[in-house]
């Protein structure tokens, strides 16, 4: 059973990483538009910042939450390090749970501003919704929650199992 979640987890981080590389190539591209159509034919590309605004709020919920799987994400780990043991422990599992906190906080109060914003359309695209914009909050919530279930519940990969992983993916 936690083979198969680790599995499972492993395959949602690569979905994501793959949208996150996708969405900042999408704003890249659409940040390139915007400045060649005003600055080059003196026209406003009225969607380009919309879109990309978009694109960075997806890449900032569903990333984040990537990042903290990986381990990426701000570490102080000399701090720990120079705890006691039985205060290491505490710290790890500490943190592990207001983790889930945030990341349920971001599940219930998201449903709700998706569900107050989700008759408001955007004036250069009518048929966007902003609440369609904002599920990446409790979607990313959720994402975050089952990563920080699997740093919780599941031991760390062994070491071959990270080598075989590395190998796989060169």
């Amino acid at each position: 059973m936690a083979n198969a979640y680790r599995l499972a987890m492993d395959w949602l981080e690569r979905i994501i990483l793959a949208a996150c590389v996708l969405a900042i190539a999408c704003m890249t591209t659409l940040i390139f538009i915007g400045v060649v159509m005003r600055y080059g034919f003196s026209l406003g590309a009225q969607f380009a910042e919309p879109m990309a605004i978009y694109f960075a709020i997806q890449l900032t919920f569903y990333g984040a939450a990537a990042c903290y799987r990986a381990g990426t994400h701000l570490k102080l780990e000399f701090i720990v390090a120079s705890m006691p043991p039985r205060l290491r422990w505490l710290s790890l599992h500490g943190v592990h749970a207001l983790m889930a906190g945030i990341a349920i906080f971001m599940i219930v109060y998201g449903v709700s501003l998706v569900d107050t914003t989700w008759l408001q359309a955007y004036p250069e695209f009518e048929s966007i919704r902003v609440g369609w914009v904002y599920t990446a909050i409790p979607g990313g919530g959720v994402v975050l929650l089952l990563f920080v279930l699997e740093s919780e519940f599941l031991p760390p990969p062994s070491k071959e199992h990270l080598v075989e992983e590395f190998h796989a993916g060169h």
